[in-house]
């Protein structure tokens, strides 16, 4: 199960126009998510959780294999109040866990506590047991509950640290240099981002039975860097080419399979992976313009085309091979979208114009946000 929404697709859509209430009140229309050829006539409508309306922004974060979804309700940046959906009733969180960004199987929720005056911290509420402050914001979370992330070190560089059972391991990292831990497999192996006190010059490794292992980056190439790892180890990301282009990457073991080297002229990053070692990922042109995302299957990228526009942004996949993201419509509006059995299907809006797909679970559940008219918007639930 993949939940959490990769870096590398946060950055590519903050870079989709985003076609709003202004712009649909100057042309006069509201145009629906339009899926390319091939594809469902008909959006998926969206069920709205119903927690907290009198708050203005809402998203769902995670959802788990029995539908049980968390989010964040927020009338501000500092003003976060998270939320449980379980049979169709919300429920709020305790105040210390107002950042909600995953729960597994067993109901576990982890996230992050924002701080104006000092850094964010995290926390891990499990059924029964309470509110646990980690210390810092979770990155990830498997179904035995370990969470990850990154802790100041005595030097002052970020060490990425694993927490179980009330616990914090540090994971370690080369000397002058910072560690992030990205992602968890259910077996506990890690995958770390390192990198120089700077932030600069990434490089990935992968934490397994107590040992940091680093990772290889492709020939006279630079900076690579991790953004998944699925149950068989295999973590996914991207890496420079000798030649400056970046390239999507899976590391099998200590192997470095290079994906983007079958898509000529183009620049690729993976941003999930699957059980079955099937990897999604977005593409760019030569002038770094976001292209149309990708699944590779046993490294063969199949394109997943867009629902009318310019761009899709795929984010996570679950094990049956879905995909969700987002992707613009031909009028440059940005939608959710599903993608199963070579299908695209938008995810409906609330008459706002908009949505945002967030997590999918091994159902083929996605979860996210929706606009209304005048630019609010709420946690819902595609089915």
């Amino acid at each position: 199960m993949r939940t959490l929404m990769a870096s590398a697709a946060a950055a590519v859509l903050a870079t989709i126009p985003m076609a709003g209430p202004a712009a649909q009140a100057a042309t006069g229309e509201r145009a629906g998510p339009r899926p390319v050829a091939g594809g469902s006539d008909q959006p998926v409508a969206p069920v709205d959780l119903g927690f907290a309306p009198d708050l203005p922004y809402h998203s769902a974060a995670a959802i788990n294999d029995r539908g049980v979804i968390v989010g964040t309700a927020s009338g501000g940046s500092y003003d976060l109040h998270g939320f449980r959906w379980a049979a169709g009733r919300s429920a709020a969180l305790p105040d210390d866990a107002p950042g909600p960004s995953e729960i597994n199987n067993d109901d576990q929720i982890a996230g992050f506590v924002p701080h104006r005056d000092r850094l964010n911290t995290g926390f891990v509420l499990g059924a029964g047991r309470g509110t646990v402050d980690t210390g810092f914001p979770v990155g990830g979370q498997n179904e035995r509950g370990e969470v990850v992330g990154a802790l100041p070190g005595p030097d002052g560089n970020r060490r990425a640290v694993r927490w179980w059972r009330g616990q914090t391991i540090d994971l370690g990292a080369p000397p002058a240099t910072s560690s992030d831990g990205v992602a968890i497999s259910d077996g506990g192996q890690i995958a770390v981002r390192v990198s120089d006190a700077d932030g600069n010059h990434a490089r990935v490794a992968r934490w397994a039975g107590g040992r940091l292992d680093a990772l290889p980056t492709l020939p006279g190439g630079g900076a690579a860097w991790a953004t998944d790892i699925n149950n068989r180890g295999d973590i996914v990301g991207w890496a420079d080419t000798a030649t400056g282009s970046r390239h999507a990457v899976v590391w099998l073991g200590r192997r470095l399979i290079d994906l983007g080297a079958a898509l000529p002229d183009r620049t690729s990053e993976a941003t999930a992976v699957n059980d079955a070692g099937q990897v999604v990922g977005q593409t760019s042109d030569a002038g770094g313009q976001p292209g149309h995302g990708v699944r590779w299957d046993l490294g063969r990228p199949r394109d997943l085309g867009t629902l009318g526009g310019t761009t899709s942004v795929p984010i996570a996949i679950n094990d049956r091979g879905d995909v969700i993201g987002d992707s613009t419509t031909a009028d440059g509006h940005r939608y959710g979208f599903r993608w199963c059995d070579g299908r695209m299907t938008g995810l409906g809006d609330l008459g706002g114009g908009e949505s945002h797909a967030a997590a999918i679970n091994d159902r083929g559940q996605v979860v996210g946000a929706a606009q209304l008219p005048g630019g609010r918007t709420r946690a819902v639930l595609w089915q």
